[in-house]
């Protein structure tokens, strides 16, 4: 078994082996993972945190033996909490892992506090939406839960498709809590977005940016442009 380490600020995850292919994912600094394949030009991977898979440039690999690799995962770790940290030199976006106490980055947390992915969710108010990003230089609906989720204590699956099925159902709007999530999706029910409630009919969600918009049971209703944009589809508490 190879291993590997993300030693870039960002590294984009494709979905093919080609570099017009779509990003998919992407990887943040010391983020750890295992490699499944390899061409000339590029590795198929697997992330350790939520086994997602993509392929990374090979000039992108860095390896480290299994040693490294089990000395790493025994470490604490340290999720970066503002939107852009730097260190060593680089700048990291929020939620990226460090394995030292570092200052503006806390210990990953063993239990999820819903109200504070919530607090999370607003730091990155205005970040540009990127289908497949996880930074705060771009990131879409799915990413940005997620991020903001693991700062919270709570490790969630990488696409909506995925996350919806985690939680437990809440059937009515009026029984929502700050820090449940809402998905979304089109007339055959296929999930195709998420965002956070907040309270008081509104959610937080990555849709041209992070933005924050009404709720109702329709969906997601946009002020600016007088129309619900996407339509509610379900509503999950996560433990």
């Amino acid at each position: 078994m190879t291993y590997g380490i993300c030693k870039l600020s960002a590294i984009a995850l494709r979905k093919e082996a080609r570099h017009g292919s779509e990003m998919v994912s992407q990887l943040l600094y010391n983020e750890l993972y295992t490699v499944l394949d390899k061409t000339q030009e590029w590795v198929l991977i697997q992330t350790d945190l939520v086994r997602y898979q993509g392929w990374i440039q090979a000039k992108q690999l860095y390896e480290i033996s299994e040693e490294e690799y089990k000395d790493l995962k025994a470490k604490k770790v340290f999720l970066t909490n503002k939107p852009i940290v730097e260190y060593n030199g680089q700048f990291l976006s929020m939620g990226t892992p460090l394995y030292e106490p570092q200052l503006n980055a806390m210990e990953m947390l063993s239990e999820f506090h819903p109200e504070l992915m919530v607090d999370y969710a607003k730091m990155l108010l205005g970040a540009p939406y990127l289908w497949g990003g996880r930074t705060v230089m771009g990131i879409d609906c799915s990413g940005f839960v997620q991020v903001c989720a693991r700062l919270a204590g709570l490790v969630l699956p990488r696409d909506a498709s995925q996350q919806v099925k985690e939680g437990e159902l809440v059937y009515f709007l009026q029984e929502t809590q700050p820090g449940d999530l809402a998905f979304f999706g089109d007339e055959d029910g296929v999930i195709t977005h998420v965002g956070i409630i907040m309270g008081n009919e509104q959610i937080i969600h990555s849709s041209g940016q992070v933005r924050i918009d009404y709720l109702d049971q329709t969906g997601i209703f946009n002020k600016e442009r007088n129309e619900h944009t996407h339509r509610l589809q379900v509503v999950k508490r996560m433990s």
